[in-house]
This record gives structure tokens, sequence and C-alpha cells, in this order.
């Protein structure tokens, strides 16, 4: 009696146990069954976007050129001499014909009353023998000896005149004066450099910038076209004056002449200047903001924004790589891999996937804004 009552509870505890399990797995099932599935939990990415613009832009080429003042001169001696005066100094903007440095001409001054008076001589000697040539007193040659004579004197005096005035360094146009150490009593031989004269024009003021373009580029460019001179944060338009007549035999490239009006004051002769050069037809393209791209090792891409197939409610962002131009301002052109009309991505990308959902808003939240720029690209190929 006692091994029936122990099967009994033995078979209800069995009972219970499976019981249980059975309802542990209902219940499980149950709770599995009301979770939504993971696309229905997936929280969207606030980010901001902007349509793709289209622009046209011309092929750009860039060069570094070196300024070079209108008239530019090394201004030397011509003669031997001690120093006798000087009028200026270094730095010093000068005017046109303008004493610069004097010679001692103390042995040409005596040598020209010498000559002078000898000059006086001759010509008293040649009036006389012409008056006495018109009463047939003297030959014809004895004449011609005291005309020669005369030429002779006169000539000597211009010399010394002219000796005495090269011994007097003009300027020969309005420059600025460069830096040299010479004064009073100092001995310079022939050829001796003084110092250099810039040329500064005084009413319509410009320098010209030599620089070297490709055969490519001159190919395009001629007499009279423009060139952007960046030389401080805003671009100088400069024009093409004159184009060397042959490229460089080892470079192939072409020498250039651009005039550059009203330069800046930074800019001083030999300075050096980077040119941009705009050539050939406008190509069809489009822009986007700079913030929009970003680099891989792959290449550079963008995140689109676009419906999801599957759900047209929902917006996703895809990456798209693209092939990029020329960049200017806040914006950076595309030649590839966009097109005009498409939505990018524009602020919070950097958090971004593949396919994943996003939220266009007016202004990213703060917390996005520390990554924004981490990745973007600025340079074109």
């Amino acid at each position: 009696m006692r091994s029936i009552w122990t099967n009994v509870v033995a078979s209800t505890l069995l009972i219970l146990i499976v019981g249980c399990f059975f309802w542990l797995i209902v219940s499980r099932r149950q709770a599995m069954d009301s979770v939504p599935p993971p696309e229905q939990r997936e929280v969207p990415e606030a980010v901001q976007v902007s349509t793709v613009q289209p622009i046209e832009m011309r092929s750009s080429a860039t060069a570094i050129g070196t300024v070079l003042a209108p008239r530019s001169i090394q201004l030397r001696t011509e003669l031997v001499g001690m120093v006798s005066k000087v009028f200026f100094s270094p730095g010093m903007i000068v005017e046109k014909n303008q004493d610069l440095v004097h010679f001692d001409t103390s042995v040409e001054e005596l040598q020209l009353k010498s000559a002078e008076a000898i000059r006086e001589m001759s010509k008293s000697n040649y009036t006389r023998s012409e008056q006495a040539s018109n009463a047939r007193a003297i030959s014809e040659l004895e004449l011609e000896q005291a005309k020669s004579l005369l030429a002779q004197a006169n000539a000597e005096v211009e010399r010394l005149k002219v000796v005495i005035e090269k011994k007097k360094l003009r300027a020969p146009f309005r420059a600025r004066a460069g830096l040299f150490d010479i004064h009073p009593g100092q001995y310079l031989p022939e050829g001796t450099p003084i110092t250099m004269l810039q040329g500064i024009e005084e009413t319509n003021p410009y320098v010209h910038i030599d620089f070297m373009m490709s055969q490519q580029v001159a190919d395009y460019l001629k007499l009279g076209d423009c060139v952007s001179v960046i030389a401080t944060e805003d671009s100088i338009p400069a024009t093409i004056i004159a184009i060397d007549s042959q490229a460089d035999k080892v470079t192939r490239n072409v020498m250039a002449r651009a005039e550059l009006k009203n330069p800046p004051e930074t800019l001083q002769p030999n300075d050096s200047v980077r040119l941009e050069m705009k050539f050939g037809k406008p190509v069809p393209m489009v822009k986007i903001p700079s913030t929009s791209l970003r680099n891989a090792p792959s290449g550079a891409f963008v995140y689109v924004a676009a419906r999801d197939p599957k759900d047209s409610t929902k917006l996703r962002a895809y990456m798209r790589n693209v092939k990029t131009g020329a960049s200017f301002g806040e914006f950076v052109t595309i030649k590839a891999g966009i097109k005009e009309g498409e939505t990018v991505v524009t602020d919070g990308s950097f958090k971004l996937r593949d396919g994943v959902l996003i939220a266009p808003v007016e202004k990213t939240p703060s917390d996005l804004k520390s990554g924004v720029n981490s990745g973007a690209g600025h340079s074109g190929e």
C-alpha cells in the first residue's frame, strides 16, 4: 500500500515539473514575440543636409612668380674718384634727376679752366687768321690750322665738362634706394656698386610678376588674359603682358610676365607670390559644402540621403565614392559620383555608417559639432 502512494506522489511531481517546463518555454516565446524587430527599434541619427548645386568650372593651374619693379638698376661708379658728398640715405625715395653722390672734381675743374683759357686764345687766333686770309696775308693752310686748333680746344672743354658731370651721380627715375655703405672721403674704383634703385610709379603704380607655366596652360593663355595673384587674404587680378617666344628646353615650361596694378605695400621686388590661372572651356560639375566630404583609404566619399526602399517614410544615409575637383571658400567641386539635386549630409557625418537611419534637423545639436570636420578633405586631385 505504501509503495502505491509513493508512486502516485512521484508521478504527480513529475507531471508538475514537466508542466512548469512547458510553461516557461511558452512564456519565453510569448515574451520574444512581444519584442519589436531591430528595424522597429532603430533610432535615427540627427544630421544636417544640403542639396547638391550645379556649377561650371574652368581648368586651373597654379604657379610661383617673382615680383619685379617696373624699372630696376644697379647704381655703379663709372669713373674712379673720391666721394665728396652723399645726398640720400638707405631706403629713401629719390626723385628723377635728384643728386645722389658727388665725387671730388677739383682737379678736373682746374683742368677745365685751363682748357677754357686755351679755347679763348685759339678763338682769338682763328679770328685774326680769318681776317688775314681775307686780306690774302696768309695761306689757306694756315687758316685751316687755326681752325683745327680752335676745334681741339672746344672739344677739350666739352670733354672735361662731361668728366665732371659723370662724377655727379643722379637718379635716372623715381625710385626707392636700397642699402649701401659709402661715406665722404671714400675712394671708389671704376664700376663699384653703390646701391639698387627700384623704380616707383607715382601716378599709376604697378609691378611685374614673372612666372613659368606648363605647355598645356600656355596653349590656352594669351596676351591680355587675367591671372589671380594670391598675395594677401584676397586674390588680386593681374594681366599677362608678355609671353616668351620659346619654351625652356629642359623643363618645357614657358616664361610669362603679368602686370599687377596698385600692388599692396607688402609686396617687395623679388618677393615670391602664388598665381592661379584659369584656362580652357567651362566644364559642368556640382558643388557641395566642404564639410560633406570625408576621406578614407579607398578615396573621398560622401553620405547621400535617400528614401528607404522598404519604407518611403524613412530617410537613410548611403556611402558614395566621389571624384573631387577644386576647392573655393566653403565649397568643394565634385567631378563624378553625385548628381545635381541629390541631398548630402553636411554636419554629423562622422558618426554615420552605410544605410543608417537619419533625421535631418535645422541645427545640429552641440554634441554633434565636436567631430563635424574630423574627416573633411579640402583639396582637389
